[in-house]
């Protein structure tokens, strides 16, 4: 590529692999795996510039892992990422949402959309992704929207504290920073952490602990363990849950989400929501129903490789349709 910045990126690269003997090298692509001469430098960029997807799937009232996609291909890049962390952007604005809901705020409660700057964090001034701003705006219609000048504003009137013990609960791990920033998604977080979230609004705020083994048996046919029922863990009540339940279903119906049903024709009685990071390093989507939790995440294996707009790299442009495909194929069944 000629772009400079691409060029940037790779030059960091150098230094770090002798860039000077040309070997045959075996390479993987979606197409193929096959032999190439090239230098060390040139096989490390050819992985590092590849975009990357990792799926989970669980079933949240078992915790049973129905999917569980670690990356690309494990031989080649043997790197789980459903358990990296990377930033998780709107993804995040559900927990918010929910810590609200625990604290008494209605979805019919109104929140701020006017434009403003926080002078006492530096001068920050959120913006919506779509541009738009002024008046009031409902809470559901903020969520379903992902609007972030209302979410901050409703991190305000929820408060820090709310928010750290909704973290907490909800087992993330990262604590949240005391920064209004928070609420729009600037923690990292895995794609396991997330995905059990969402698999806890889907159980009615029970999470399960993911299980990938069921069961184990000799070869004669008798058990020598077997992982006992356990109703899991109430995260939140479930009038909370069922509440942000509720406007996902819109944000698939009506929001963020809706390409879901125009593109893929998913029938579902499905919640979801996306998340696209800063400069569009990461794009997530999460969707569910009672059966089902999936999560997606894609991006590239060094967050500053990214795409520069979001109809190319935004979580409704890149994981969304791996769910959309997975989604429809389960419907098919």
């Amino acid at each position: 590529s000629n772009d400079p910045e691409v060029k940037k990126k790779k030059a960091g690269l150098e230094g770090q692999f002798d860039n000077t003997i040309r070997e045959k090298r075996e390479l993987w692509s979606w197409d193929s795996i096959y032999v190439q001469e090239m230098t060390k430098l040139d096989s490390a960029w050819h992985y590092e510039s590849m975009l990357n997807s990792g799926v989970l799937i669980l079933d949240p009232k078992t915790g049973d892992v129905k999917a569980w996609v670690g990356g690309n291909h494990f031989r080649y890049l043997p790197y789980d990422l459903v358990l990296s962390k990377r930033m998780i952007a709107s993804s995040f604005k559900p927990v918010l949402y929910a810590a609200a809901i625990k604290d008494g705020k209605s979805p019919c409660d109104y929140l701020d959309n006017e434009e403003k700057v926080y002078e006492e964090y530096d001068d920050w001034a959120p913006r919506n992704y779509d541009g738009s701003s002024g008046d009031e705006t409902s809470m559901w219609y903020a969520l379903v929207h992902s609007l972030n000048i209302p979410t901050v504003d409703l991190y305000f009137k929820t408060g820090h504290k709310n928010l750290e013990e909704m973290c907490s609960v909800l087992e993330i791990e990262e604590n949240p920073a005391d920064n209004p920033s928070v609420a729009l998604g600037t923690m990292n977080v895995s794609l396991f952490e997330a995905t059990k979230v969402y698999a806890a609004f889907a159980n009615q705020g029970q999470m399960q602990q993911p299980v990938m083994i069921r069961k184990i048996t000799t070869s004669e046919g008798e058990v020598i363990y077997e992982k006992p029922d356990n109703p899991g863990k109430k995260v939140m009540d479930p009038e909370v849950a069922n509440t942000i339940t509720a406007m996902l279903q819109k944000a698939i119906n009506e929001g963020t989400g809706a390409r879901i049903r125009g593109q893929f024709g998913i029938r579902s009685d499905l919640a979801g929501k996306t998340g696209t990071s800063q400069e569009y390093s990461d794009a997530w989507f999460f969707s569910y129903t009672p059966d089902f939790a999936c999560g997606v995440w894609v991006g590239a294996r060094n967050p500053g490789i990214h795409f520069s707009n979001g109809s190319n790299g935004s979580g409704s442009a890149l994981a969304l349709p791996i769910a959309g495909n997975i989604i429809r194929d389960i419907e098919s069944q």
